[in-house]
């Protein structure tokens, strides 16, 4: 039985930190749980109460992170709110404060051994959320909808992903201005389904 009490979360956490701290040292495929124990001063029994191999400490640690990439993008807009691009300011969203928050999860996308299929997950994160969630009004007429949203949605993991490999050379704030400023040159704005 699984428990989800404080504790539990807290052991839960550093054990993430530990084997992502341990994918950055040896790359993914040489991790072992004795590995991310001795990381983290656990021992193997407690590792055992909560994951029965890494594989299931990767699928729940790649799940939160997609929900976060979701949530932090969505955390400032209620259901019916609608925003004009051209007013929106840093404060605007909250992803990229995270993603500079979570660095030390970000920054994997950086190695050649890496979790697998990371690289896809920011992607798809947001265009998920742009799919179901975003009414956007576009600068012209004839938009194919879902092909635009894939697009924004690609675009911007790319920048995402540059400032990251870039060593986040600029500022959250001032990556989200970037982002801003090239959303206002193809929407004018939108509407929280």
């Amino acid at each position: 039985m699984k428990s989800h009490s404080n504790q539990a979360m807290r052991t839960k956490n550093f054990l993430k930190k530990a084997f992502i701290e341990m994918v950055h040292k040896k790359g993914y495929s040489a991790v072992t749980v004795k590995d991310i124990v001795e990381c983290a001063q656990y021992n193997r029994t407690t590792y055992y109460v909560y994951y029965q191999n890494i594989d299931e400490l990767v699928k729940e640690l790649m799940d939160e992170m997609f929900e976060a990439i979701q949530y932090y993008s969505m955390s400032k807009y209620k259901s019916e709110s609608r925003m004009k691009v051209n007013e929106m300011t840093t404060n605007s969203f909250d992803l990229l404060y995270y993603i500079y928050d979570h660095r030390d999860y970000f920054t994997l996308i950086l190695l050649e051994d890496t979790l697998p299929n990371i690289h896809r997950q920011l992607p798809e994160a947001v265009f998920i959320l742009l799919k179901d969630k975003f009414d956007i009004q576009y600068g012209v007429p004839n938009v194919d909808d879902y092909s635009q949203k894939l697009f924004m949605a690609h675009g911007t993991a790319g920048i995402i992903s540059d400032w990251i490999a870039r060593n986040f050379d600029v500022t959250p704030s001032e990556m989200t201005e970037r982002l801003i400023k090239i959303f206002n040159t193809f929407a004018r704005g939108f509407v929280i389904k």
